[in-house]
């Protein structure tokens, strides 16, 4: 498997704060396995949007005193991701190169970031090498739910460090019933235990695109287009082989699967594309899987080998999902007691045809970057799906509801600091964070509040106009600590108010509501 990442050189333009603010103002399977299953062809490939100029840094480490690269450009920020079946041209010379299409045979993957990122390096404590390609590299999880059974997959070795249990740092809960009673609202949540709520283990994700340092050795680097000196830099591409999709690590227990590092392990080779485009200034960070045997065998230039459980030959989704099915089929004869075998019950009985539709693959992201001493694991920095930011109650709604529920809060720990002031500073803040600390600067107050209420209306007046503009200016240059009320306006929850907030407020005015 090849991930493939690219990046693009030109900085973004900004206009002028004025000039963009009267612009807002004005402007209002084919085959499923090496013999047998097929599927229905699917529509068009699955495009999501991530919103612009949310990016942010999102500290993790236990009293955020660890140090990291907060300069805007290290930040990586979700542009789009796009999932769909792909047709490759050549497949043996380049999987990369062919369109997407209904008969497709392998599953696509590009996941767009604003900017330049590089791969990623090691962050192992004991070869803490993470700038290895550059000083921008990318580091997270995308996730997909093939079955959109969240019943079904997740993570019991390491959830701390997925969407669910990081979501609620960006301010707010998503609203999907998918995720009820699986969001890590505080660092509470992190019990290690599978059968208490939230159940931040049970993501339901079969796959997983792993943007991790250590999945791949130098010697596996293709430099397809710059210039070879182990840097990726502006307008390069390089194709890296490595360990980069993996199957959902909770199964490994209770999966036949051998040819792995560890027993059950379905985590094969595979190639992943790194590109930078120049004229967007976008990295694409992109992955072509086999879905058939019979896609696996043309990569190769073989013939299609039949399902052997075994990734290290003939890879394909369908063969890691028929080993998912035989899997639990012995699970359910031969029970292990573990309350974990519930992740992969639910396969049993269940052919791979029907879930080779990337298009419909259910998906959740988290990126970040590394901190710049080894120990501290990662600044997450965007993520989808987005919350609305304030909507603590994940009700798709920013209203009384969510100042009550701060409020309340702030009630049951006032003191818990030592002092009765109607506001509750965390302690150990960021690892130990809450959702209700809206924008998340480690105190819980009355800001928190007026975000639910007034983000970005600093008029009061339930709209945003020029009159919120001209506020605005007066706060710009604001940083955390200089009082409440210029908060209202750093929407992006950086601790300052500055061009990036501007630029969102401009992207949600809504001009005078009011005669």
């Amino acid at each position: 498997m090849v991930l493939r990442y690219a990046h693009d050189g030109a900085r973004r333009c900004r206009a002028c704060l004025r000039v963009r603010w009267l612009r807002c103002v004005i402007g209002f399977a084919i085959i499923g396995a090496a013999r047998g299953d097929t599927v229905a062809d699917p529509p068009e490939p699955h495009r999501i949007e991530d919103r612009t100029y949310d990016v942010v840094a999102r500290p993790t480490d236990l009293g955020m005193n660890a140090t990291y690269d907060d300069c805007r450009a290290s930040l990586v920020e979700l542009r789009k991701i796009t999932v769909g079946r792909w047709s490759a041209s050549s497949p043996q010379a380049n999987v990369f190169a062919g369109s997407f299409a209904p008969g497709g045979n392998f599953a696509r993957i590009d996941v767009e970031l604003a900017g330049l990122h590089n791969p990623p390096g090691d962050t192992d404590p004991l070869n803490f090498h993470p700038f290895t390609y550059g000083p921008y590299p990318v580091y997270g999880f995308i996730e997909f739910d093939l079955d959109e059974d969240n019943e079904t997959g997740g993570e019991t070795y390491a959830p701390e460090f997925r969407y669910l249990s990081n979501i609620a740092r960006f301010g707010g809960l998503p609203d999907d019933h998918v995720f009820e009673d699986r969001l890590a609202i505080d660092g509470d949540a992190y019990d290690e235990d599978f059968t208490t709520p939230p159940y931040i283990e049970r993501s339901g994700e079969e796959f997983h695109l792993a943007l991790l340092g250590g999945q791949f050795e130098h010697a596996g680097v293709e430099v397809v287009a710059g210039d070879g000196d182990n840097l990726f830099e502006s307008g390069e591409t390089w194709d890296i082989t490595g360990k980069w999709f993996h199957r959902a690590h909770g199964f490994e227990p209770y999966s036949l699967a051998s040819g792995g590092s560890v027993p059950g392990e379905y985590m094969p080779d595979c190639q992943l594309r790194f590109s930078h485009d120049v004229g967007y200034d976008t990295t694409t960070v992109s992955l072509v899987f086999p879905l058939t045997n019979v896609a696996a065998a043309a990569m190769n230039g073989e013939m299609p080998q039949p399902n052997n459980h075994d990734p290290s030959d003939q890879a394909s989704i369908t063969e890691a999902l028929k080993d998912l099915a035989e899997s639990a089929e012995v699970v359910e004869m031969f029970p292990t007691g573990q309350p974990e075998e519930e992740l992969i019950l639910g396969w049993r009985g269940h052919g791979p045809g029907s879930y080779l539709k990337p298009d419909e693959w259910r998906v959740t992201a988290l990126v970040g970057i590394p901190y710049s001493e080894p120990g501290y694991g990662f600044v997450w920095t965007d993520a989808w799906p987005d919350p609305m930011r304030g909507d603590v109650d994940g009700k798709d709604e920013a209203e009384d509801d969510d100042i009550d529920a701060i409020e309340k809060y702030i009630d049951d720990h006032d003191g818990d600091d030592g002092l009765v002031d109607d506001r509750v500073v965390l302690a150990q803040f960021a690892a130990n964070f809450t959702v209700y600390d809206v924008n998340q600067d480690g105190v819980v107050d009355n800001l928190d509040k007026l975000l639910v209420s007034r983000e970005g209306d600093g008029t009061a007046d339930d709209d945003i106009d020029l009159e919120d503009f001209a506020k605005f200016q007066r706060c710009n240059g604001w940083s955390t600590g200089w009082g409440d009320w210029c908060g209202i306006f750093d929407l992006n929850g950086d601790g300052t108010v500055d061009t990036t907030d501007f630029n969102w407020l401009s992207n949600t005015c809504t001009g005078p509501v009011k005669p």
